[in-house]
């Protein structure tokens, strides 16, 4: 190692080892025609306890320095031994340039993601939590944004925890790089949010899991979105009424069917697979109203709701009469990409409306023979009876009571007529 002795008070090298020749460069002669600080410039110090040394062809080293007073041909002098640390000091550099670099990645992170980031160091049992536990939890009084591993496992829902601890804890034990789950994590307010948290595991040089580094999501509106969409599901699945789903109306092709649900297929005779990919045209036939198709057609190329009420046909060529209730379904963007169309068999309403009209018209035959056919023999049967009462003998009485008679008869077959025309139920 370099030695060296120089005066307390001038600073000028008294004697220089070989050493010191060596690695700094200089020669003997050159030392001690130099004070100290041709090496050692004022102010040298680095950090800690390295010290900048200069080398002849301008190189710099640091060095840890060690002097004490020594007495040298009768003066004061200080006798130094330098330790080069440059390797050290070189390593610790640009190990903090990688720490630096790393939290600034670390702090990037953390603004550009919702994502609570949570860094896990095993050995210290302390979780560094990035400022989605406050933003995103709550939890505003956290030192430093540090928790323990077990305050993370006690705000983990009390249904949750044992699988998510056991889980977590099988990875740590088996080395398994990386974790997934979801649970619901406690908010500071007591509430609690589904959460969706991945976990990365880091190794020492051993093998031996020293750190987890994770995020965690809120995935509490994608989790009551999963939910709504089960309820429709079964309300669709399970639904009296058919329902059919179809592709949009993109220009330049048609409409195909994607999906129907079980009260279809019995409405239509058709099975599911025939259904697949077919044209939502295929119930049409002969009878099925133009004006009520051409309706449909206006509302699909404005992108609107219609309904209409149309004759279909079944597989079997059978008519039913449906009403259908048609609405446009739009993605995120507001562009139709799909149809639902719900149907309801009105085949008995319209048999019923249709007994309806007819027993209307059987009453308004009635009503006319009421007013003009019963009239007429009822006037003169009341004729006929006046006359009786002012009978005179020698007046011809058979004749008026033939007269009476038949005016009974006619106005009798009337009313036989009417009873015929009268719809039973009304009787």
């Amino acid at each position: 190692m370099p030695m060296w002795v120089f005066d307390h008070q001038t600073l000028k090298f008294l004697a220089v080892n070989d050493a010191a020749v060596r690695i700094y460069g200089y020669s003997a002669e050159e030392f001690l025609s130099m004070t100290i600080r041709a090496v050692q410039p004022e102010g040298s110090k680095h950090e800690g306890i390295a010290i900048r040394h200069i080398k002849k062809n301008k190189c710099i080293i640091y060095v840890n320095v060690e002097s004490c007073i020594i007495n040298f041909e009768e003066r004061k002098a200080m006798l130094s031994v330098s330790t080069d640390i440059t390797g050290r000091v070189e390593t610790e550099r640009l190990l903090e340039e990688k720490i630096k670099l790393n939290a600034e990645k670390y702090n990037i992170i953390s603004k550009a993601t919702s994502d609570t980031i949570w860094d896990w160091n095993l050995l210290t049992d302390k979780i560094l939590w990035n400022k989605g536990i406050k933003g995103i939890f709550g939890y505003k009084d956290l030192v430093d944004n540090t928790t323990s591993g077990d305050w993370w496992g006690t705000q983990i829902h009390p249904e949750d925890r044992k699988r998510v601890i056991q889980d977590i804890n099988h990875h740590i034990s088996g080395k398994i790089e990386r974790w997934r789950t979801e649970y619901r994590f406690a908010c500071a307010d007591g509430s609690y949010k589904y959460v969706l948290d991945r976990g990365f595991m880091v190794f020492d040089s051993a093998g031996t899991p020293v750190r987890v580094i994770g995020g965690m999501q809120d995935i509490s509106q994608r989790r009551q979105e999963e939910q709504w969409s089960r309820l429709l599901e079964s309300v669709v699945i399970n639904a009296t009424d058919a329902v059919l789903i179809c592709t949009g109306n993109i220009e330049g092709s048609g409409q195909s069917i994607i999906y129907v649900n079980e009260a279809f297929t019995k409405m239509s005779g058709y099975t599911r697979q025939e259904l697949m990919g077919a044209s939502p045209r295929i119930s049409q036939g002969p009878e099925t109203d133009i004006r009520e198709i051409r309706k449909l057609k206006r509302a699909i190329a404005q992108k609107i709701p219609c309904q209409i009420e149309v004759i279909n046909y079944t597989k079997q060529g059978k008519e039913y009469w449906v009403s259908q209730s048609n609405a446009p379904i739009a993605d995120a963007e507001g562009i139709v990409t799909h149809w639902i169309s719900i149907q309801r068999d009105i085949t008995q309403n319209k048999k019923h409306l249709k007994e309806i009209e007819e027993q209307n018209k059987k009453f308004k035959e009635i009503a006319w023979i009421q007013s003009h056919l019963v009239r007429a023999p009822l006037a003169r049967v009341m004729g006929l009876v006046d006359l009786l009462k002012n009978f005179a003998p020698g007046d011809d009485g058979d004749e008026l009571l033939l007269h009476l008679e038949n005016s009974a008869k006619e106005l009798d077959a009337i009313i036989i007529n009417i009873a015929d025309k009268t719809p039973e139920e009304r009787l």
